[in-house]
């Protein structure tokens, strides 16, 4: 038995083999049909999808033999990819390179061999399909071509294959990456929401109370009172200047290239589980790409309103349906006893919440909905990415 040189570029050969990530793989319905194809045209007992690494040849696919791989110095595909038209041998018994092999000698008693390479968009031979007989025969010129055919189709099998894969790579590492994005809004907002605390703990809180002060102070100075009330009115003021800054600085982070209704959804999959009802997340796609102001807006809205949902009765299921065409629109409906209490109305209208949503020259409602079903309604323009707010 003679085994088959290397071929001169064989790291980078097995560099490129390894770069579809290919070996090992489980049986595949496309190769597996090349192979059938190929039987059929060359008639043929055994066929093989043959991928040669650094010590065995691996068969992607086979057919009328048990055999999952063999090792590489006895493997006659690795003479095949030496070559770059097929490989042929009539009659192995008559051949010194293969007369004592012991595929041919045991195993399946390969007398004929025939194989085309496989070759990558790189140049390297990457392996071969290849048809085994167990009589001496020839192959014509037709089923010779039909062997090369059938290695460029394996060809392109291959690189879709890698393709996919890549596709698949890229969109779990852009999955992991929102989610991570996602987990820092959260944690994030965490931080702010303490840190709001101890500023209204230990500044506004301590205001406050001086201001209660003075208007206790002014109840028994009648000579000073004017003067007290008006020190007293002016501290207040100031701290509902500052509460209300100390809100608009806390805004969730947020990434350009994420849509905003996208990040809308996944926020709200990520306190999904905050709340005793369920939350479903709906979006309709237009033209228009909202803007990441939309979507901090959007956020402070969800987060108030999921406040007072979670204080109403009967409230099992809330829909959120956010839609992207000529105004960043977003209706959350609820299940819950009808909205009838001024009170929420008022909540909302009083609430900071409302400023920003009319800051945007949009609008915030509270409406009905079909029968049986509540619905807060949003609508802010778009406003492009990087124009002047």
């Amino acid at each position: 038995m003679i085994s088959a040189a290397m071929p001169a570029d064989e790291e980078l050969r097995l560099q490129d083999l390894r770069s579809y990530d290919i070996l090992d793989t489980a049986n595949e319905k496309d190769f597996d049909e090349l192979i059938e194809l190929a039987g059929y045209l060359c008639n043929t007992p055994i066929t093989l999808i043959t991928l040669l690494d650094k010590n065995r040849q691996w068969f992607k696919a086979k057919s009328g033999i048990d055999q999952n791989s063999t090792p590489r110095d006895e493997a006659f595909c690795a003479h095949a990819i030496l070559q770059d038209e097929v490989f042929i041998v009539e009659d192995t018994l008559k051949d010194e390179r293969f007369h004592d092999n012991p595929l041919v000698v045991a195993g399946p008693k390969m007398r004929f061999y025939a194989g085309a390479p496989v070759v990558s968009p790189a140049g390297y031979k990457m392996g071969t399909i290849c048809i085994i007989d167990q009589k001496p025969r020839t192959l014509s010129k037709t089923e010779e071509r039909s062997l090369m055919l059938i290695s460029k189709q394996i060809t392109k099998l291959l690189e879709l294959r890698k393709k996919n894969m890549i596709v698949r790579q890229r969109a779990e590492e852009i999955i992991d990456l929102k989610t991570k994005t996602i987990e820092t809004v959260m944690r994030e907002q965490e931080d702010d929401k303490k840190q709001l605390a101890f500023t209204l703990h230990e500044d506004l809180a301590q205001r406050l109370a001086s201001s209660m002060l003075y208007l206790d102070m002014a109840q028994h100075n009648v000579d000073q009172r004017l003067q007290m009330l008006d020190t007293a009115k002016n501290q207040i003021k100031k701290v509902m200047v500052e509460m209300r800054n100390l809100t608009y600085a806390i805004t969730p982070y947020t990434s350009p290239w994420i849509p905003a209704d996208e990040l809308v959804a996944e926020f709200v999959e990520k306190i999904a589980d905050s709340y005793s009802f369920n939350l479903e997340v709906t979006r309709e796609k237009g033209d228009k790409v909202a803007s990441q102001d939309n979507a901090l807006i959007a956020i402070r809205v969800l987060e108030q309103w999921f406040k007072i949902l979670s204080e109403k009765k009967q409230v099992t299921t809330v829909s959120i349906c956010i839609r992207t065409n000529e105004y960043f629109e977003m209706y959350v409906d609820d299940d819950g006893e009808e909205n009838t209490a001024l009170s929420i109305r008022e909540h909302i209208r009083d609430s900071m919440i409302y400023d920003r949503v009319h800051a945007q020259n949009g609008t915030i409602e509270i409406i009905g909905s079909e029968a049986g079903k509540n619905r807060l309604a949003i609508k802010l323009p778009i406003i492009s990415e990087g124009n002047d707010k």
